[in-house]
C-alpha cells in the first residue's frame, strides 16, 4: 500500500491537518515579542507558552500506543481537531500567563492526537518508501510553518493582533471534524497486542527516540527564537523579524519536499549522518560570522539541512518495527513532545542570563549533543532486524 491508495479526502485531511500545525507553530514564535509585551513576560515566561504545548502532549502520548489500538485513527482525528480548536481559543481570550498555559497544554494535546493518528496513517500505507512519505507529510507542516510568521506580520502590530491571530486560526480545526466522519482509512495491520507492545523493550527505540528530543531543541532553538535574536541584534532591523522567520520555514519547507527521496536512496543512516554533522558545521559558521546577512544566510541553510531529519528518523524506526507502527509514532512522539518541553524554555533562560544574541551557542551544544546520541543510536539498531 501506497499514498496513491488514500482517498484524495484523506490525503487532504492529512496534509491539511500538518499544514495547520505547522501554520500556528510558525505563528507563535513572532508573536512571542507582542504577548511578552501585552502580559509582561519575561524570556523564560515566553519560552513556557511552548512548553505547555508539551504537558499537554504528555497524557496523550504515553497512552498513545493503546489509544490507537483501542480508538482506532479517525477518533483520534476527531478529539484531536476538538481540542485544538478550543486551547487555540483558550489561548486568544486569555487574560494573564497562567491561561495561555492553560490554552497552549489544551492546544498541544489536541495536536499529538492529531499527529499519532496521521503519522501512524502515513506509515501503515507506506511499507516502502517511508523517506519519502513522511518527508512529504512533513512538508506540509513546514509549508504552514511559512505562512505562520506571515499571519503574525499581518495581525500582530495590530491591538491585540496576536489574540486575532490564535482566534481566527482556532476555527479550522473545526473543519476537520466536520470531515472525518465522512472518510474511509486502511486499518493497521492485525498482529497480537503482545507483539505490538514488546516493541518497548527495545534499545534501539529508546536511543533513537532520545535522539528525537535532542533534535526538537536543535529545531525550535531557532523556530521559537530566531523572531527575538533578529529583533535584538544590531544592523537587522531592515527585515521585519516575521519575514526573517518565514523565510527560515521556506527553506525548512523546500528541504522536506526534495530531501524524502535523498534519504530512501542514500539510506536513512547515512542521510542523518551527512546532516547531521553539516548542521553542526553551518552552526559554527554563523558563530564565526554573525553579521545580520550572513546570520541570514547560515539560518536559512540550517533550516534546509534539519529540513528532513525527524521525518527521516522516525522513518528509519518504524521500518525496524512495521508490526508496531501505532506504538513507534505515539512512543517518538512523548519524547518530541519532551524536547520542546524542555529545550525553548531552558533556551530562554539562557538567553536572560547571556543575551538572546549567544542563540547560536546553545544551538551547538544541542546539535552536537544529537549527534552523539544519534551515533549510539545508530549502534543499536545494528541488533535490529528490518
Amino acid at each position: 500500500m501506497n499514498l496513491s491508495s488514500l482517498t484524495r479526502p484523506v490525503l487532504f485531511t492529512m496534509y491539511g491537518s500538518f499544514l495547520l500545525m505547522g501554520l500556528v507553530m510558525g505563528m507563535t514564535g513572532p508573536l512571542v515579542p507582542f504577548l511578552r509585551a501585552d502580559l509582561h513576560l519575561t524570556y523564560a515566561q515566553a519560552g513556557l507558552v511552548f512548553s505547555a504545548q508539551s504537558v499537554g502532549s504528555f497524557v496523550v502520548l504515553i497512552l498513545g500506543g493503546w489509544l490507537v489500538h483501542v480508538l482506532g485513527k479517525k477518533r483520534l482525528f476527531m478529539i484531536g481537531s476538538l481540542a485544538f480548536s478550543l486551547g487555540m481559543g483558550a489561548t486568544a481570550f486569555a487574560s494573564d500567563f497562567w491561561w495561555v498555559l492553560a490554552g497552549n497544554v489544551l492546544l498541544g494535546s489536541g495536536m499529538s492526537f492529531l499527529d499519532i493518528g496521521i503519522s501512524t496513517l502515513c506509515i501503515d500505507a507506506n511499507r516502502e518508501g517511508k523517506g519519502k512519505a513522511l518527508n512529504l507529510l512533513h512538508f506540509y507542516f513546514g509549508a504552514g510553518a511559512v505562512v505562520g510568521p506571515l499571519i503574525a506580520l499581518a495581525l500582530g502590530h495590530l491591538e491585540g493582533g496576536w489574540r486575532w491571530a490564535f482566534g481566527l486560526t482556532g476555527l479550522a480545526p473545526l473543519a476537520v471534524a466536520a470531515v472525518v466522519p465522512f472518510l474511509t482509512m486502511p486499518a493497521s495491520p492485525e498482529v497480537p497486542a503482545a507483539q505490538k507492545f514488546a516493541v518497548y523493550r527495545q534499545p534501539f527505540l529508546w536511543w533513537g527516540a532520545l535522539a528525537l528530543f535532542v533534535y526538537c531543541g536543535v529545531e525550535w532553538g531557532v523556530g521559537a527564537w530566531f523572531p527575538s535574536y533578529w529583533k535584538a541584534i544590531p544592523g537587522a532591523a531592515s527585515l521585519d523579524p516575521a519575514w526573517a522567520t518565514s523565510l527560515f520555514w521556506l527553506t525548512f519547507s523546500l528541504g522536506r519536499l526534495v530531501q524524502g527521496p535523498w534519504a530512501d536512496a542514500w539510506g536513512f543512516q547515512r542521510f542523518l549522518t551527512w546532516g547531521m554533522g553539516a548542521t553542526v558545521l553551518v552552526i559554527v559558521l554563523w558563530l564565526l560570522f554573525p553579521q545580520p546577512l550572513m546570520a541570514l544566510v547560515w539560518v536559512l541553510i540550517f533550516g534546509f539541512l534539519i529540513a528532513g531529519q525527524y521525518p527521516t528518523f522516525v522513518a528509519l524506526i518504524s521500518h525496524r518495527f512495521p508490526e508496531a507502527s501505532g506504538q513507534v509514532t505515539s512512543f517518538l512522539s512523548i519524547f518530541a513532545s519532551l524536547g520542546t518541553f524542555v529545550w525553548p524554555p531552558a533556551v530562554g533562560a539562557w538567553a536572560d542570563a547571556r543575551g538572546i544574541e549567544a542563540l547560536p551557542w546553545a544551538q551547538l551544544a544541542m546539535a552536537l549533543l544529537m549527534v552523539v546520541v544519534a551515533l549510539v543510536a545508530f549502534r543499536a539498531g545494528r541488533r535490529v532486524r528490518g
